[in-house]
């Protein structure tokens, strides 16, 4: 009875597992014929687009649809729109004695100038991307080299590239010359653009103007091609804002005159306003601290020439640039943070900042740090940097630029 019992038990079991394995024969079999619900295509590119930039660039490997998909403009500007609004900060280390041993330094991701410290934690240095005069629009970050080369990298991508020189014909017959590159993107036409100014001083200084404009559309074959030939010809500050597919930058037309320049990125035209005064000031170019600024969605001037001496500024906002109307107002420190600014002659960077900007030291100097200027609630804050290799304070020949980037990705490669 017992044995029988035993038998029975193990035949059930064993048909029991000969069943299991038909089982998954059978869905074997099935599964290998069946094929799974096609993803909708704007679904697919919703996914991906909030993906980071890094598993995206991997997966352009999976096939030539996903290459062609990923790298599409209409795929890029989505990933764009997707990022954080809050930027990130750059530093560029420049060595003048070798450019090739130049730093790129990055925060992590969404710092905001308004904490008490920020740290780089991330190198994104690659070899000859060196220059000077940090530039960033939309991922993109320009150099200026050896005084007159341009370079785009982008540090998603790791892509360098060298854009080619400016044939003009001032640069063949002088040796001294001032030479600016400013990145922009045309939201209108989807394109990024390189304007380029060229100014030529006479020896007795800015007696004698000469300056000339180009631009520069970074796609296939592509060449520079000399722009607005009648425009007034002035000297321009490398420190530039874009606002509504239009750029800005302060120039002077004389040891006395300033202007503001605004060039529209679509149509590449150029215009010019006077910067207006206060009653008494005569203070020639060497003498004057100006910079343009996004003040509440207009532009503004940020005038800081006597920050130091006396703890004011004053802000003159563009309220109809037509009828070249401007308003003004003066903004005064807080007695108890007057100490910040005393110390140190600053620069001020952070014009992507709405509402604030931030004014760092000319040198650099261990422990380093910038002031955060609220302009809306006139409050002065001191943020420490920390993240910066010892052996940059001890260089001599060194140069360094800091700049905010908002986004601070883009997947997009250029071609020229």
């Amino acid at each position: 009875m017992g044995l029988s019992f035993l038998l029975a038990v193990a035949v059930k079991q064993r048909g029991m597992k000969r069943s299991r394995r038909r089982r998954r024969r059978r869905r074997r079999r099935e599964m290998q014929g069946w094929v799974g619900p096609e993803i909708p295509l704007d679904l697919l590119i919703e996914i991906l687009a909030r993906l980071p930039a890094k598993s995206v660039m991997r997966f352009k490997c999976i096939s030539k649809f996903w290459s062609s998909l990923l790298c599409s403009s209409f795929f890029c500007n989505r990933f764009i729109m997707m990022l954080p609004s809050s930027p990130r900060l750059y530093m560029s280390l420049l060595d003048q004695a070798n450019y090739s041993k130049s730093v790129l330094l990055s925060s992590a991701p969404n710092p905001a100038a308004s904490h008490s410290s920020i740290v780089f934690d991330q190198d994104l240095t690659i070899r000859e991307m060196g220059g000077y005069y940090l530039r960033a629009v939309r991922g993109f970050i320009g150099f200026t080299v050896f005084k007159k080369e341009a370079r785009i990298y982008n540090p998603s991508t790791r892509q360098l590239i060298t854009l080619p020189a400016v044939e003009s014909n001032i640069l063949a017959q002088v040796d001294k010359y001032n030479i600016s590159y400013f990145i922009c993107y045309d939201p209108l036409k989807d394109q990024y653009k390189v304007l380029c100014t060229i100014t030529v001083l006479s020896e007795e200084g800015m007696l004698t103007i000469r300056s000339e404009r180009w631009v520069l559309v970074l796609e296939s074959g592509g060449s520079w091609k000399r722009v607005a030939k009648d425009f007034h010809p002035h000297f321009p500050d490398p420190l530039e804002l874009t606002m509504n597919g239009v750029l800005y930058y302060l120039a002077w037309t004389d040891y006395t005159t300033c202007v503001l320049v605004s060039f529209d990125i679509s149509s590449e035209e150029f215009s010019m306003l006077q910067v207006p005064r206060k009653p008494g000031d005569v203070l020639p170019m060497l003498g004057k601290w100006v910079v343009t600024i996004d003040y509440g969605g207009k532009v503004a001037v940020f005038d800081y020439t006597y920050l130091k001496e006396t703890g004011t500024v004053d802000l003159w906002v563009v309220e109809d640039w037509r009828k070249q109307e401007w308003s003004m107002k003066t903004l005064a420190l807080k007695p108890s943070q007057m100490h910040l600014v005393a110390d140190n002659r600053l620069k001020p960077k952070g014009a992507m900042l709405k509402g604030k900007i931030i004014l760092v030291p000319l040198k650099l100097v261990s422990p380093f740090y910038f002031l955060c200027y609220d302009l809306q609630t006139n409050d002065l804050k001191k943020v420490d940097i920390k993240g910066i290799p010892n052996r940059w304070f001890r260089k001599q020949a060194k140069s360094f630029d800091l700049e905010f980037m908002d986004p601070s990705e883009n997947i997009k490669y250029l071609e020229t």
